[in-house]
This record gives C-alpha cells, structure tokens and sequence, in this order.
C-alpha cells in the first residue's frame, strides 16, 4: 500500500492562481472604504451631533458639491498638468450666470446652458495656455484672480438672489432621503469612470498623462487631449456653481471660498498619481468624503477654521510626500 501510494501520489488541491489574484483584487478595492467606515462608527459614538439626520445630510452634500468638482479636476491630474487653482472662481461666474438669467426671465433651461457655454469657453483659454507650454500653476492662479475681478466688477460687487428659486429642489431636495446633490455626483462619476477606462479618449488621456512624447508618437493630440480635461473640469465647476445656487438660491462672490484647496486635497488624499498617468476618478470623490468627514468632526468639537485648512493642508502634502517617495522607491 505504501509502495502504491508512493507511485501513484494524491494531487494536492491547490488554489487557482486567479482566485488569489481575484481576493487580493477584492480586498484592494474594498480597502480604502474601511476608513471612512470606521472614521464614521467612531465619530458617531464620541462626537456629538455627528449621527443626527441633518448632519448627515450636511456631510452628504458637502462631500457632492467638493466631489463634483474634484473628478473634473482628477481630468486635469491625470493629464498630467497637475491641477486648476480657478476652481472656485469658475464655480462663482457660472453661478452668476445661472443666477443673472434667472433673474431676467430666461428659462432655466437656457441659463443652465448658458453657464455651461461660458464654462467651455474658461475650460478652453485655459486649456490652450497650458498646452502651449505655460505652466498650469501659474497660469490657472493667474486667470482664477482676472475671472474673479471681472465677475465681481460686472455684477457691481452685489448678490443675485432668487425668489421663487426655481432649482431649490434640484440644488437642496432629496429623493428617498438621498440628497440630490449626492445623486448627480453619483452619476457623474460613473460616467465619468466609464469614458476614463473603456472608452478611447480615456486611455489618450491616461497616455498623454504618463508619457506625453509617446502620445505623440503615436498619434494622440496631446494637446487637445489637456484642453479636454481643461473644458472637463470647468464643466464641473459649473455644475457645482448651478447646484449651490439652487441650495442657498443666491450667487454672491465669496460663496465657494476655499473650495479650490478642498478640491486639490481631495485629489491627493484620494492616491490620484499628481504626476500624471495614473488614477481613478472614484478615487477624487473618496478623498472628498474623507476630508468633509474630517471637516465636519473638526467644527464638532470646536477647531477653529484657521486649524482645520492647516490640518487639511498637512493632510494632503503628507500623502504627497508619501506617494512621491513610494513612486521613487518603485523605480
């Protein structure tokens, strides 16, 4: 008998190499949730006020409005030009737009695509700057602080206020107890996630990101490709300036301060590769969620403001460091 099983071994069982690989996929995947799950069940045990319905609903809205606007500017990442520093101030003229026509009787359809031509055409000087060889800090800081003179100067430094508002249910309404705002960001970004890695303009994008001569080589307009991205997150400026319009049913210039350094953390607090060529846009929307989470536990228990923007800014230099030093180590 010994002999016997010494010819003829049982096989061992062994596990398919891409079951392993399919269970390592899953736990990657699911990993970068379990914070937020776990941030929250400890907030809402030792916080108070933070598991109250309409705090809830404040983090929900809050993290839409700056994830919105964040996967525009993952676009603009991932093309590897870094980030837009005109955010708010794009945000701030299509909600002026929206607003001024609102108030002259236009129909809403119509200022809706208003806002959104004057956001294409923002998205697209800026855009074609950048491309040319400008450097994508500068000149966004530069344009961000004209666009906001000229828009303050135009409507005579004053609030636009609307009553009736006829987008208050869009801009601040829920449906089934979900926020709307969450509901748009939702589906805008699994659009946006499907055209990023199934479509052709998604791997251009990538590939001009990653290696922009090679891009060339083969064919890809790698400058148009960055004015896309541009045009992109200008759009979602525009949404969010519609959407908060909606909410407050009112534009007036300082409403969505601080939303460009919000939007930029978000981006790196979500691994999105700040050189270029890498990430996924789901990843700008959980780093949004991540830091209005931190946000609204700061405001909880009492950090002032001035704290909570220096805890937001060493949050997102640190991942930036560390993904900078994981990239060198990589190679």
């Amino acid at each position: 008998m010994a002999d016997f099983e010494a010819q003829n071994p049982i096989p061992s069982r062994r596990v398919p190499a891409n079951a392993v690989t399919k269970e390592r996929r899953w736990l990657r995947d699911l990993g970068p949730f379990v914070p937020i799950v776990a941030l929250g069940a400890i907030a809402a045990l030792t916080v108070d006020g933070f598991g109250t319905t309409p705090n809830i609903i404040a983090i929900v809205q809050a993290s839409a409005i700056t994830g919105i606007a964040a996967i525009g500017t993952a676009a603009i990442t991932i093309s590897g030009k870094f980030v837009s520093l005109a955010i708010e101030q794009q945000a701030m003229t299509s909600a002026f737009v929206f607003a001024a026509l609102i108030t002259a009787g236009s129909p809403v359809a119509l200022a809706i695509l208003a806002a959104f031509a004057v956001a294409i055409l923002l998205g697209l000087v800026q855009g074609f700057l950048v491309s040319r060889g400008l450097n994508p800090i500068v000149t966004t800081l530069a344009f961000g602080s004209a666009l906001f003179g000229i828009v303050v100067m135009l409507a005579d430094n004053r609030t636009i206020t609307l009553s009736p508002n006829p987008i208050a249910e869009l801009g601040g309404g829920t449906t089934l107890g979900v926020p709307n705002q969450a509901i748009i960001f939702v589906v805008l970004l699994a659009i946006g996630s499907f055209l990023l890695a199934r479509t052709k303009l998604g791997r251009q994008l990538l590939l001009t990101g990653s290696n922009p001569d090679a891009a060339e080589l083969v064919g890809i307009p790698t400058k148009r490709i960055v004015m896309i991205a541009f045009v992109v997150a200008a759009l979602a400026s525009a949404i969010v300036g519609i959407l908060v319009v909606g909410q407050v049913s009112q534009a007036k210039s300082d409403m969505f301060r601080g939303l460009t350094i919000d939007v930029v953390a978000a981006v790196l607090v979500g691994g999105i590769a700040i050189q270029g060529g890498e990430g996924q846009l789901w990843r700008a929307g959980y780093g949004a969620i991540v830091l209005t989470m931190l946000g609204n536990i700061m405001l909880l228990i009492g950090i002032d403001a001035g704290t909570r923007e220096l805890l937001k800014g060493l949050l997102a230099g640190a991942v930036l460091i560390s993904m900078t030093m994981l990239k060198a180590r990589g190679r």
